[in-house]
């Protein structure tokens, strides 16, 4: 399959029409004519997927984070991004982003992960689309399959998502068992302010220490996943989207975690 059709594949599951105003998805890098007998799929372009990329003699690589975000003034080897840019061209991959517009489309980012909770009754977190009379957005609001208590849904959180550990901001909000939880998987700056007496918890990434503390003293308590914690499932459903393709090899690199917890 030529790049154009791989693109226009994924842009039927995951609309660009759907990604923020400030988002840089889509068709990023490489010729749109490229014959692709493999892909990879990372969350992030990184010196070391590049490498695998290499040695796979890998012809496309999609990714969730845009490698290019805001504009280019110029590419040399005097910069990472310059670098990365090169390197992707040296080798003739193209590369496609499927960032925000993944994380509102239906199916995608805030819908796998309230699955993977096992959350019902959902509703959309932060709303910033209507779709077909639908609302779409950011993350999602819904219910707990049972009453727990915080460690039980910081225990649920762990197992469910594959992490051994996760922050916690405003534990003494929490006075009775949760029933009511939204999810926001990414960056949560400024999120909390959508959880005001709307969910007992949010959980969420990349939660500062300021922002910590004024969710705490208006009243939400956070799960601080991580950026990675959450959204590493990326990976997962677009090499699985990719695998109905015939004849096309999908590889993965899963870890681009830069965070190691000692």
């Amino acid at each position: 399959m030529k790049c154009s059709e791989i693109f226009e594949y994924l842009t039927k599951l995951y609309p660009l029409e759907l990604a923020m105003d400030w988002d840089n998805s889509g068709f990023l890098l490489g010729r749109s004519d490229k014959e692709v007998r493999n892909v990879l799929v990372v969350l992030d372009i990184t010196n070391e997927v590049l490498e695998y990329a290499e040695a796979k003699d890998i012809d496309l690589i999609v990714s969730h984070h845009p490698i290019i975000f805001s504009a280019v003034k110029r590419v040399t080897d005097d910069t990472l991004l310059g670098n990365y840019i090169l390197k992707i061209l040296k080798n003739d991959i193209c590369v496609i982003a499927m960032h925000t517009n993944f994380d509102i489309a239906k199916g995608g980012m805030a819908d796998i992960c309230s699955e993977r909770l096992g959350i019902s009754n959902t509703c959309v977190f932060e709303r910033t689309n209507i779709c077909d009379g639908e609302e779409l957005g950011v993350g999602k609001i819904g219910d707990l399959k049972k009453d727990m208590s915080l460690d039980e849904l910081i225990e649920l959180v762990k197992a469910k998502f594959n992490l051994k550990h996760v922050s916690v901001f405003g534990r003494e909000n929490i006075n009775s068992k949760i029933r009511r939880v939204a999810i926001s998987p990414g960056s949560g700056k400024g999120m909390y302010k959508y959880a005001i007496k709307r969910a007992d918890v949010l959980i969420t990434g990349d939660i500062t220490h300021h922002e910590g503390l004024d969710a705490a003293n208006d009243g939400v308590c956070i799960i601080d996943a991580t950026h990675y914690g959450l959204e590493h499932l990326f990976v997962e459903k677009v090499k699985s989207d990719l695998i109905r393709l015939n004849n096309i090899e999908i590889f993965e690199y899963k870890n681009t975690n830069p965070i190691e917890i000692v």
